[in-house]
């Protein structure tokens, strides 16, 4: 058997996570794993770990030789920039052969074209075969996506179900603790979100993303301490990393340091002008000069 792992992280305000993980049977057509595709973060980051060797080409049920890893990276990359293609792609794959990977491609294809319901329940059938149900973390992972999926649906409990499932599958898996993380930040249970960062940080110290969504979660509970504690600590890693410097900015703010608080945020408009970073700051710096702090 052969395990491939890639992992990416995009970029936005509030950070949710996504990554990718896919394996191969060394016996065609099985081809599995979940990718998902990113979604903002304040981190760009992209991890390749390889699990075994290469993945080479199958036999696919028609007698053709496919090269499962290179036909499920051209599928992924479809399902990204042109995702209707990606779906009749991913059906045709499959029809030849292609397994769970032809499987997947075409549930994140619908997932990106907003067929959330459908792309739920083929990532949920997905989980349960047998082959994924032999690989603990591949079927969190696939987990996770399907929570993704039930969120966009506004099925609270079922995504709040499958992801639990998920981290009971990967306790030490930092992707699934951060995801679960900004899932419960977002219902308000923030005390429950900084246990899932404790558990990341551990198996992650050096993930900048982990410590500054728990500074913003420590922020949120009053404590100003612990969340400009993790602020430096990422900043240590990372001395320019803008999205540190806001945070650090809202910290100060929250503190009433208005001086430090402006310089942090100008530094931000001055290297980030566009995008979520840049807005968030001239957000602070509006509200400041209206407010009387």
């Amino acid at each position: 058997m052969y395990f491939f792992v890639r992992r990416t992280i995009g970029h936005r305000p509030l950070p949710a996570i996504m990554f990718a993980d896919l394996f191969a049977a060394s016996k065609p057509p099985y081809f599995e794993g979940p990718s998902m595709r990113p979604i903002l973060l304040p981190l760009a980051i992209l991890v390749s770990l390889p699990l075994g060797p290469a993945l080479g080409p199958a036999l696919g049920q028609s007698g053709v030789v496919l090269d499962n890893k290179a036909q499920y990276e051209n599928c992924m990359r479809l399902a990204d920039e042109t995702p209707e293609e990606a779906y009749k792609s991913g059906i045709a794959w499959f029809e030849r052969g292609g397994g769970s990977a032809a499987e997947h491609c075409v549930a994140t294809a619908l997932m990106n074209l907003g067929n959330y319901r459908e792309a739920a329940a083929r990532l949920a059938a997905l989980a349960e075969t047998p082959d994924v149900k032999q690989r603990p973390t591949t079927r969190g992972l696939i987990l996770s996506q399907a929570a993704q999926a039930w969120s966009e649906l506004g099925e609270a409990g079922k995504a709040a179900a499958a992801r639990d499932e998920a981290v009971a599958l990967a306790p030490d898996d930092p992707e699934l603790r951060l995801e679960r993380a900004i899932a419960r930040i977002a219902a308000g249970q923030h005390f429950e979100a900084i246990d899932d960062l404790n558990r990341a940080a551990e198996t992650a110290p050096r993930r900048v993303d982990v410590l500054l969504i728990r500074a913003s979660a420590y922020r949120y509970l009053g404590q100003l301490e612990l969340a400009r504690d993790d602020v430096d600590r990422a900043l240590a890693i990372r001395p320019d990393f803008q999205d540190a410097i806001l945070e650090r900015g809202v910290i100060y703010r929250a503190e009433g340091d208005k001086d430090a608080a402006r310089r942090d945020f100008l530094w931000v408009l001055d290297v980030a002008p566009e995008g979520p970073a840049g807005d968030a700051a001239r957000m602070n710096l509006e509200e400041m000069d209206v407010r009387v702090e």
